[in-house]
């Protein structure tokens, strides 16, 4: 029990040291794709935090399986190159008892990824696109600054000419709203003392102005109509653009996907499912490859891990594009990587080694008898005296 305890809780501790290291490494890049679209406007300096924060359930699905994967050949590497694992062996802790352990680590492991991947990452999607889609729509967040281009929408481009007041509360004054399609057959360029936007009951959100003038025509025609106007409003967006914009894949439920009978949304679930396999098959892998003797080091096999690694999630992402496309049925789908995986790499890495010598060689020819000449009858030792 103390030689269980012992790997567990060095295995554990890797794990967890790996996957703050990793996690911090995301953060840091997040952060700095973040506060890059923060520095051109894009984005309110306050969600860049939050947002950062509802992308770590998204790549921890991926991260879970590796953290595990290399705490397992890290740990178990140091324990047979430090000749520990002759020590374990010596008292009668073979391998099979360390694919126990490991095993039993992969099942918290594999829960804690299916919660993530299958609970967690749409509800973190859905809240990111909500707070995207305010980001961008909401005035309280626009990046209304003198002498700046802002777009509303797909339709609309707003310049402000003055802006005054403070941060909470800021006042603008001399607008400028140009239609998107003005460069068509038909445009419009409006100007406007003041405005605001608002949501109405049904989700449509509109553009209000106040005191302006409003030029209507066509480039090719050279024609203009001016329009002055006290009060004028226009819709941003539709109340269906907005619901299509929050219905992406990532946001829908696994339980919505499954019973789904739309091709992309049943390949969206097996991507989240998949996850919890690869973290049995995966360890299934790890376990004999960080067997190493203690001459090799500890990172003898590193390498050949890490490749097997890439080739499965690369395998993984190649099913998945071909049966997004049409290419391949549904199913079985993706979950025909762990199991071809599982047959092809894990089983025959954990066998004993003198089977698969046994299924690599053929069997030895015939040999000649012992104590006599090949092509002879005569004896060795009767050869040898004549000689």
């Amino acid at each position: 029990m103390i030689f269980y305890k012992y790997i567990f809780k060095e295995t554990a501790k890797t794990q967890l040291v790996i996957l703050l290291i990793l996690l911090t490494v995301f953060m840091c890049q997040s952060l700095i794709r973040l506060i890059g679209r923060a520095a051109v406007g894009s984005l309110p300096v306050e969600f860049i935090g939050t947002l950062a924060l509802y992308a770590l359930p998204q790549v921890a699905v991926i991260m879970l399986p590796l953290t595990l994967f290399l705490a397992v050949l890290l740990t178990l590497g140091r324990i047979c190159s430090d000749s520990e694992m002759v020590v374990l062996r010596s008292v009668g802790f073979s391998p099979v008892n360390v694919m126990g352990v490991t095993m039993a680590l992969a099942c918290i492991t594999a829960a804690i990824t299916g919660y993530v991947g299958i609970v967690l990452q749409p509800e973190a999607a859905r809240a990111q696109e909500e707070l995207t889609e305010d980001a961008k729509n909401n005035p309280q967040f626009l990046p209304i600054e003198s002498g700046r281009f802002v777009s509303l929408g797909e339709r609309f481009t707003v310049y402000i000419d003055e802006v005054g007041g403070s941060e909470e509360e800021k006042t603008v004054s001399q607008i400028y709203v140009m239609d998107t399609p003005f460069a068509r057959d038909q445009g419009s360029i409006t100007t406007a003392q003041r405005g605001y936007l608002q949501d109405d009951d049904d989700g449509v959100r509109w553009l209000y102005l106040f005191d302006g003038k409003r030029y209507e025509g066509s480039v090719q025609a050279g024609s203009f109509r001016r329009v002055n106007f006290s009060e004028f409003k226009a819709p941003v967006t539709t109340a269906e653009e907005r619901r299509e914009s929050e219905l992406s894949i990532d946001t829908l439920a696994t339980s919505e996907l499954l019973t789904s009978d739309n091709r992309q949304h049943q390949v969206e679930a097996q991507w989240r499912i998949s996850s919890i396999f690869a973290v049995f098959v995966l360890t299934l892998v790890a376990v004999p490859l960080s067997m190493v003797n203690p001459r090799q080091g500890r990172f003898a096999k590193l390498m050949p891990a890490l490749l097997i690694y890439a080739a499965y999630y690369m395998f993984l992402l190649s099913l998945r594009n071909l049966i997004n496309h049409g290419q391949l049925p549904v199913y079985p789908g993706m979950y025909l990587v762990p199991l071809l995986f599982a047959l092809l790499v894990g089983i025959p890495l954990n066998l004993p080694k003198r089977y698969v010598r046994r299924f690599l060689r053929p069997e030895n020819k015939a040999q000649p008898a012992q104590g006599k000449i090949a092509g002879t009858d005569a004896p060795a030792d009767a050869k040898r005296k004549e000689d």
